[in-house]
This record gives C-alpha cells, sequence and structure tokens, in this order.
C-alpha cells in the first residue's frame, strides 16, 4: 500500500494551505477516482493520487518534487498558468505517455493571483463521452468548489457580512471570486437578505476600491428622470435644469462601480441605453452630442425572477444577459436557521452597545425566534432586535419584549391547521359549524398571546379592547380563570 509520503511531500503543506487546500481535502483527494495532480507555480509537482498512477502508470515517487515543465513541457497544465485561466473540461493528448484524457484545470486559490493549480483526469472513453456523460467530474468539481468555498479566508469586507450556512458561504465565496475580476455581476435575493451589503464587498476588495461606489435604487423612476441621473445633462438641456448642467452617475463613478438596485424596474427605454453604454463604453448627457468614455463596472441585483420577465417580455433578453456574466444567489434567512442565532449575537452586540445595556437572550425567546418565517430576512431580524433591546429592563430579553406580530404567526398555524380538523370533522359532525369552531380557537389564541405580552389582565384587556365585563366573560367561556 502507498504510504502517505508516498503521496505528498509534508514540504508542500504551507503551499497548499496558500491554494485553499487543507490536510483533510489533500487525504479524500488521495482516494477520489478521477486521476489528481497538484503543482505550484514553478511547476514543481507537489502531489499526485493513486488514480493517477493507475490511469497514467508512473508511479508518484518518481513525479513528487519534479518540474512539469521538464517531464511533460506541453501540459496543458503549464498553458492554463500561462495564460491565467481555467480550463474546464478539456481534451488533452500526454504525448510522452502516448495517451489521451478528459479533466479540467483550476488556478489556486484564483487566477488574478494564483500560487499553483489543480488538475483532475480520467482516461478519455470516447463512447461515454460522446453521450456527454460528465457527471463523474461535474461532481468533483462541485465538490472541490464547496470545500474551497468554506475553507477559503475571505478579505476583511466580507467579515461584514454575518453568515456560516453552507449555502451561503457558497455564495459569499463566489461574490469573492467577482471580486477578483471586473465583469458585471447580478446578485438574486429576497428584499432584506443583504444583497447591497454583499455588492459593497466585492466593490471594496476589487482593483477599484479606491474610487468612488455609486448606488442608484431603481424603483418608481420615470425615464427622463434617470437618463438625466444616470448620464447627467448640459446646461439648458430643460425646463428647471441645473443651469452649470449635471454630471450624471456614469460620470460620478468613473473608474469605480456603480450599483443598480432593483434592476427590473428600469423600463424597456431605459435598458436600451444602459445595454448601448455597456457594449459602446461610452455614453452622452441629455441634450449633448459629446461622448464620454465610460470606464464603470456594473453590478445589479433584484428580487425578482429576471428570465421569467425576460420570457414575459418585461425585460430585455440582451440587457439580462449583458448584466449577467456572474449571478449569485442569496438564500432567504427562512433557509438559514443555523445562522439565526450567528445574527442574534452580532445584532445583539451592536444595539447592547448602542443602549448601553448588556443584554441576552434566553432560550424561550430564541425558540419565538426560530419558529417565524422572517419574510423581511436579515433586516427584519435586525429590526425585531433593535427593538427588544429598547423595550426591556433587565439584562433578558424575555418574549413580551418582542414586537407582537412575532405570536401571530403561530396564531395564524394554528388558525391553519384548526381549519383543516374542522373541515375533516364536518362531514362525520353535522352539529357543529366550522366557521363558530374556528373562531372559538382563534379568539382563544389571541387571549393567550395578549396575556402573554401583558404584565396583569387589565393590560391584557386594554390591549385587546375590551371591557372588563367581555374580557371575562370571555376567560370563562374558555375556561382561563
Amino acid at each position: 500500500m502507498k504510504t502517505a509520503k508516498k503521496i505528498m511531500d509534508k514540504s508542500f503543506t504551507s503551499s497548499f494551505l496558500a491554494m485553499g487546500i487543507s490536510e483533510d481535502m489533500v487525504r479524500i483527494l488521495k482516494y477520489i477516482y478521477a486521476g489528481i495532480i497538484i503543482i505550484l507555480k514553478d511547476s514543481t509537482i507537489a502531489f499526485v493520487n493513486d488514480a493517477y498512477s493507475r490511469i497514467l502508470g508512473v508511479p508518484p515517487e518518481k513525479l513528487l518534487g519534479c518540474k512539469l515543465s521538464q517531464v511533460e513541457p506541453n501540459s496543458i497544465i503549464l498553458k492554463v498558468m500561462e495564460n491565467g485561466q481555467d480550463a474546464i473540461h478539456f481534451l488533452d493528448d500526454i504525448e510522452s505517455l502516448g495517451k489521451r484524457v478528459f479533466g479540467s484545470v483550476f488556478l489556486l486559490p484564483a487566477p488574478e493571483n494564483f500560487v499553483g493549480a489543480i488538475s483532475f483526469f480520467t482516461k478519455f472513453d470516447e463512447k461515454m463521452y460522446s453521450r456527454n456523460n460528465h457527471t463523474d467530474h461535474r461532481y468533483i468539481e462541485s465538490y472541490l468548489y464547496t470545500r474551497l468555498s468554506l475553507d477559503t479566508h475571505l478579505p476583511p469586507p466580507f467579515s461584514k457580512v454575518i453568515g456560516g450556512d453552507r449555502k451561503f458561504r457558497l455564495a459569499l465565496f463566489k461574490a469573492y471570486k467577482a471580486s477578483n475580476a471586473d465583469f458585471p455581476v447580478l446578485i438574486i435575493g429576497e428584499s432584506g437578505t443583504g444583497k447591497e451589503l454583499i455588492v459593497r464587498a466585492i466593490h471594496e476588495s476589487s482593483n477599484r476600491r479606491e474610487h468612488p461606489f455609486i448606488a442608484l435604487n431603481c424603483a418608481g423612476l420615470t425615464t427622463t428622470l434617470v437618463e438625466s441621473e444616470l448620464f447627467g445633462y448640459e446646461r439648458g438641456a430643460f425646463t428647471d435644469a441645473n443651469r452649470e448642467g449635471k454630471r450624471g452617475l456614469f460620470e460620478l463613478a468613473n473608474k469605480g462601480t456603480l450599483f443598480f438596485d432593483e434592476v427590473s424596474d428600469f423600463d424597456f427605454g431605459i435598458q436600451a441605453n444602459i445595454l448601448r453604454v455597456l457594449e459602446e463604453k461610452e455614453f452622452r448627457r441629455v441634450g449633448g452630442d459629446k461622448y464620454i468614455p465610460a470606464n464603470t463596472r456594473i453590478i445589479s441585483a433584484t428580487n425578482k425572477d429576471l428570465e421569467q420577465m425576460v420570457l414575459e417580455g418585461k425585460f430585455r433578453e440582451d440587457l439580462y444577459y449583458r448584466i449577467n456574466t456572474m449571478a449569485i444567489q442569496i438564500p432567504p434567512l427562512r433557509e438559514r436557521e443555523q445562522d439565526i442565532e450567528l445574527l442574534v449575537n452580532y445584532f445583539l452586540s451592536i444595539f447592547s452597545k448602542q443602549y448601553k445595556k448588556e443584554i441576552e437572550l434566553p432560550d424561550d425567546s430564541m425558540e419565538i425566534l426560530y419558529s417565524h418565517n422572517w419574510p423581511g430576512n436579515v433586516r427584519e431580524l435586525r429590526n425585531v432586535i433593535d427593538f427588544a433591546v429598547n423595550m426591556t429592563d433587565t439584562k433578558w430579553v424575555t418574549p413580551k419584549d418582542l414586537p407582537p406580530y412575532l405570536f401571530f404567526q403561530k396564531i395564524t398555524s394554528s388558525l391553519s391547521n384548526r381549519v383543516r380538523f374542522s373541515t375533516e370533522e364536518f362531514g362525520r359532525c353535522q352539529e357543529r359549524t366550522v366557521y363558530k369552531d374556528i373562531m372559538e380557537q382563534f379568539e382563544k389564541d389571541l387571549i393567550k398571546v395578549a396575556l402573554g405580552k401583558s404584565r396583569s389582565r387589565t393590560e391584557a384587556m386594554k390591549m385587546l379592547g375590551l371591557s372588563r365585563r367581555a374580557f371575562y366573560l370571555k376567560l370563562k367561556r374558555h375556561r382561563m380563570i
């Protein structure tokens, strides 16, 4: 059996870490069915796995520490490093061995600042690949990408974006990769998921970070207003125009980043103008005839399904593909349950400092937060913690200190269950009415919530807007006294 020493030289450990490859990953790569080879920037072979020897018939100990440029000078890995671009799903002839392989090469940790490269491949089978069956390779690529996304230490601007959920970390890693490039990016996610925060992190980690970051909320802007905002206007271009004219956002964001928030709200006329700027890299002010160079990176965000809007004729297909060089999907908070506690602690530290309190959240309050669906996502959670820290008079945020509306989701759930139960029972018990049964249960749940949120029955009564007599009659009917 081959020893670990024959597969990997420990002297390369620091280089692997710089590439984002942990020791655990190396251990896994050793037994992957595809052939794996990792080389350093100077072409030194730092790792080969068992499958490499099986496919190519070359013992690992004969390769470790050698220069690939001397062993196989025409290797595609060397060409990838020379060009500075990953190679996905290539066919390559290994001349010295007379064999053809199918594989991919990735520069690590990124093409822009790589310290090495990893290649994985299998022996080319014409019958198999004529059917485009690349499942094994796609699985390995997906696995490596996921591991890199979880293990890679992101630059400081991304530290403001809190989350450890796997899907969220994948989105952040993709955003980090986008920061190393200069193409348009589309951020997709529900309102409140932190799209602008991620856009700012991309800008602040990019080569444009020393230049302006300009954001435009596209919602509700008329065509005329958007044109003057984006492109500026010349003196006297229209009534009430500034006498000296005005620079537009494309000029203000020169050499920087221009962020289109809710890009789906642009009307067709503006979409055409933006497409023209992206393609021609220049624009004119409203009322002007001089072309101005546009050196601005475009990042867009939306909470709508742009693909569906394209199909419905509500968004230009050509612009969609122009702003969508890379799409990053931000998962909603309801799909990131493990991040709720992380975010709660983060917001508690912020608002405890702001209100000069030392506040903690007990388990019963956390249970309420876990049970909520968070339609407003992280923004809503931040507002809830802000409210709770301000309301509490102790060091604990109890359920009574949370916004009342959080409890109504439980009531709605209870009501839905009751509707289902009562409808099923209705056929077996004709004397009961669905409406009466449901409303009585709803009333009971509502009174329970009011009592739980109040310091006394009198306070609960006032919260519900009931007279003392009516309130106590209801308590008695529901056997709550």
